[in-house]
């Protein structure tokens, strides 16, 4: 099944769930950057680092780009049931590449994140976007399982599902970061009934998605904003890792134009028991799982246009800016 078709003339309004690392970061600037998109709201949960660093980063994004307007709100600080695992070892002691920003003068809005979902989903018209840990979205759920039938659809950046060469895990070697923080809140969330669609390391570390040494020192030589910006938050990343896939950017460009991708549905669950399979995102694919009752199931990205995705972000997130 191919994605949902080219975008309306009005934009859709979206708010991105997220724990502000680097490739975060370059999500929002992406969705700046596109008309197609308004962003309501930004909510920060923990994952990439602390909540008090995700929530004062995704502040740093907006006035860096003078969009201060956008609401950030905090949420949860631990997972549903764990203890947090950050990736400091990916985005730097701050989330952002250890860039050393200046503290935004910009302030949180004084809503919990949950709270703001659930206001804003209940405002109608709302798209999340999830693309770190699932905590507080399953977090409102909890808290008001009505959304479920008012939220149009989600959005989420997560799961290594195999079903492309590439769907390997990056904690565990079934497990993707995301779910493997908080594997509750993903189990949650996938089996809420809600309408999904998931962009995993399927596609997002798809060789030809993904930013290489050259591509990137093209990209932060264009006179922008954006360039200047996602230098500074990425340098320390290209150097240490050679290349990064730009995994959340991927789930923001599905918004943006879904003929990027291909999606086909699956019935999915997460595993929750394992130490190896600790947050394992599990695609049934046997022939006859469709005469089986599952709660959840979600529309999951196969297939990448990675020249075609490489350019939308140039396009948006770094000339657009």
């Amino acid at each position: 099944m191919q994605g949902r078709g080219t975008a309306s003339d009005m934009p859709r309004d979206i708010i991105i769930d997220c724990d502000v690392g680097v490739d975060d970061a370059l999500a929002i600037m992406l969705a700046l950057g596109s008309k197609e998109l308004k962003i309501r709201a930004i909510t920060a949960v923990c994952g990439n680092a602390e909540v008090e660093k995700t929530s004062e980063n995704a502040l740093s994004v907006l006035e860096a780009f003078g969009r201060g307007e956008i609401p950030v709100a905090r949420g949860h600080s631990k997972p549903l049931r764990r203890e947090l695992y950050t990736a400091g070892y990916v985005h730097g002691t701050d989330g952002l590449g250890d860039s050393k920003l200046p503290k935004s003068s910009l302030k949180l809005d004084p809503r919990h994140a949950v709270d703001l979902i659930i206001e804003e989903a209940e405002r109608g018209a709302l798209h999340l976007v999830c693309l770190g840990p699932l905590t507080n979205l399953a977090s409102a759920l909890a808290k008001a399982p009505h959304i479920v039938e008012i939220m149009e659809d989600v959005t989420i950046m997560g799961g290594a599902f195999g079903l492309t060469p590439y769907g390997i895990g990056n904690v565990t070697p079934v497990s993707e970061f995301n779910a493997y923080v908080d594997p509750e809140a993903a189990k949650a969330v996938f089996s809420s009934g809600l309408k999904l669609t998931v962009v995993g390391l399927d596609v997002t570390t798809d060789p030809t998605s993904v930013l290489t040494r050259d591509k990137y020192e093209e990209l932060v030589k264009i006179p922008s904003r954006g360039a200047k910006f996602a230098k500074r938050i990425s340098e320390n990343l290209i150097t240490s890792w050679g290349s990064f896939s730009l995994h959340d950017p991927m789930a923001v460009a599905y918004l943006v134009d879904p003929t990027l991708l291909t999606v086909r549905e699956y019935p999915v669950d997460v595993e929750t028991e394992g130490t190896i399979a600790r947050g394992q995102a599990v695609a049934d694919r046997r022939p006859w799982a469709e005469i089986i009752e599952f709660k959840g199931r979600a529309n999951i990205a196969v297939s990448v246009d990675g020249p075609r995705f490489l350019k939308t972000f140039e396009e948006r997130a770094i000339r657009g800016l």
